[in-house]
């Protein structure tokens, strides 16, 4: 960004100190948001094994359709609640997946490549601003 007249000025340089507080306060908000969200997406990966687990299990104790015995307990119900158990479990993973994609991944990069690049332009014209005041005084 070319600027036509940049002087350096108290006011100016609060500026600048008020956007590095903004940028660093972003950074840590950011920040604290990815580590939410790699815990939600830890939980929602647990609780799609946890319904896996259980759908499995109740399959392994209905026997089937076949069997009197998993008749007489409601296994054809128990078929329907197994099948339900599997699609929420599903539904949990594709959200686990798009948290992780369209949050952790995106935040992190953010965090990690965008704001960097924030720090940087902040150090090129703290660079810049030394040297313009030691080129009026030499």
């Amino acid at each position: 960004m070319q600027f036509a007249k940049l002087d350096d000025s108290p006011m100016f340089r609060k500026q600048i100190q008020c956007l590095e507080e903004s940028a660093e306060s972003l950074r840590e908000r950011s920040l604290k948001f990815y580590k939410g969200c790699r815990k939600y997406t830890e939980r929602l990966g647990e609780a799609y094994d946890g319904d896996i687990d259980f759908a499995s299990s109740l399959e392994t104790f209905g026997g089937g359709h076949n069997n009197p015995i998993s008749v007489a307990f409601g296994g054809p119900v128990m078929t329907k609640f197994t099948i339900a158990l599997r699609e929420i479990g599903t539904y949990k993973e594709v959200l686990r997946s798009q948290v992780e994609h369209m949050l952790n991944d995106r935040l992190l990069q953010f965090v990690n490549i965008d704001l960097q690049e924030v720090k940087e332009a902040q150090t090129r014209l703290a660079l810049f601003m030394t040297r313009l005041v030691k080129s009026f005084f030499h």
